[in-house]
């Protein structure tokens, strides 16, 4: 009876993949961790993600929940917004965590960004 009730409280608290912790500091192709150690975007390669969303020159994306460091794939529904466009859109956006390889990032009708290295 005891070995049930541990087990339950595993699943129960989400089990092993409860144990992801949300994504630490920003990441980004070259010139995105550039602009993140000057303060600003000054070209249209940029590309920056964190736990909260991703940017690039001139447009970004927040997520509804907090990107984790799982492996594998995340699907976030995002806010998102670009300049000269008014209002913003609803998108499900494809986060994949390749490892030793980064991050690679799929926004509906654009090609995958990546991959993405930590910035620090």
């Amino acid at each position: 009876m005891a070995r049930s009730a541990a087990l339950i409280s595993v699943v129960l608290a989400g089990g092993p993949a409860a144990a992801a912790v949300v994504l630490a500091g920003s990441w980004g192709n070259d010139v995105g961790c550039a602009g993140v150690k000057a303060g600003y975007q000054d070209s249209d390669a940029y590309i920056l993600l964190t736990a909260e969303g991703i940017e690039t020159y001139g447009s970004g994306c927040r997520f509804e929940q907090q990107l984790t460091t799982a492996p594998g794939t995340q699907s976030l529904d995002a806010t998102c917004s670009a300049e000269g466009e008014a209002g913003t859109t609803i998108e499900t956006i494809v986060v994949t965590n390749k490892g030793e390889d980064g991050f690679f990032v799929t926004i509906p009708g654009l090609e995958e960004l990546g991959p993405l290295q930590s910035c620090s």
